[in-house]
């Protein structure tokens, strides 16, 4: 006998929206064969209420990409939890089991660092992979929404270029912030290792100024026969 599907009478509606996959088992009997006039069983699952969002809702009703589930107990931090309470940034989820890295482990147990995670589909390449399964450098991992444009995306949907991620916190500046929230123009990024210079580094922890000016101390210091000891600019 085939099973008879309940009137939609029968079907208790709420305001969350549910999985298309909702079906109706029937209970079996002590004997494990299902028995024609059991109780139906509703099977369903509960969809994050953001319209289009086709994720599973955690508490709260919304999907973890929305809000949804808890949240890490670092004051301020709006990531969503793991093990211990804390996001990924802040301890939670499993950690690399390289000797001394406490840096989250990925497939096989390890950070990227030390191989852990989907290696570049490109052969010979070692770099983490991203979606499509190669890294950014060869196609993997979101592009930028401006058309034609093949750089990667950050925040936003648009590479730097294009206006994504972080702006320069300098009012009316619309440049791309590095570290220090600012753009390079004005002070963002790390600074020439050299006493004194503000300049931005830019190759061997240098400014080009102070760089070129090193390597014309070793060069002299080789043709004189230096012994090899620490070069002061």
């Amino acid at each position: 006998m085939s099973l008879q599907t309940p009137p939609l009478s029968s079907v208790t509606t709420t305001s969350h929206r549910y999985h298309d996959l909702t079906s109706y088992l029937p209970s079996k009997s002590s004997s494990g064969r299902s028995s024609p006039h059991s109780d139906v069983v509703r099977v369903s699952r509960k969809l994050c209420q953001v319209d289009q969002c086709t994720k599973r809702a955690k508490s709260g009703g919304l999907c973890i990409s929305h809000g949804g589930g808890k949240r890490c107990d670092v004051d301020g931090c709006v990531k969503s939890a793991k093990e211990r309470g804390l996001c990924i940034s802040h301890g939670g989820g499993k950690r690399c089991l390289g000797k001394g890295c406490n840096k989250s482990a990925l497939l096989g147990g390890f950070c990227v660092h030390h191989g852990g995670g989907r290696r570049c589909g490109d052969g010979g390449c070692t770099k983490y992979a991203l979606s499509g399964g190669f890294c950014i450098a060869h196609g993997g991992g979101k592009r930028c929404n401006f058309h034609a444009c093949p750089k990667s995306a950050v925040s936003g949907g648009y590479c730097v270029a294009h206006g994504g991620g972080h702006r320069c916190a300098t009012a009316g500046c619309m440049k791309g912030a590095v570290t220090g929230g600012l753009c390079i123009k004005h002070g963002g990024g790390k600074k020439c290792l050299q006493t004194a210079c503000r300049k931005n580094a830019r190759t061997k922890g240098y400014c080009f100024t102070h760089l070129k000016a090193m390597e014309t101390l070793v060069d002299d210091h080789e043709d004189e026969g230096d012994d090899g000891g620490v070069v002061e600019l």
